[in-house]
């Protein structure tokens, strides 16, 4: 006779913790499983979980903003905000890089001023606070 063994059910925000400590890099998600006593693929799987939790939460955030959107025009907004998102980091990363370069060449007489990426980072760690 077989017997079934019981999975422990863990609840959001406990993978969402987790999945936040993963996220951060201070530990892998080997060292945090281990700690735990979870297996690292559960991270893994549960960061893709709480991706698209997230997603459908702020997909139902913009429906309830916009009433008359549909369920599909919400979904393009929450796309073309990921988008968005994505084209500010690249912009942040391509100044930190034009930054230190300049750092690289001090001597170059058309260096007069850093390309701002400490007010670009600060600017989109403000963006990401969605309103609620």
């Amino acid at each position: 006779m077989e017997t079934k063994k019981n999975r422990k059910k863990y609840d959001l925000d406990y993978k969402r913790k987790i999945v936040q400590e993963y996220l951060e890099g201070k530990l892998s998600a080997q060292q945090i499983a281990k700690r735990e006593g979870l297996i690292p693929g559960q991270i893994y799987n549960w960061r893709v979980q709480v991706e698209n939790r997230t997603r459908h939460e702020r997909v139902e955030a913009i429906q309830a903003e916009n009433p008359q959107s549909t369920l599909e025009q919400a979904k393009r907004i929450q796309e073309l905000e990921e988008e968005l998102e994505d084209y500010r980091q690249k912009v942040a990363d391509q100044s930190m890089m034009i930054d230190l370069l300049k750092k690289l060449q001090p001597g170059s007489p058309s260096v007069k001023k850093l390309s701002g990426y400490a007010e670009i980072k600060g600017t989109l760690g403000r963006s990401k606070r969605r309103p609620k």
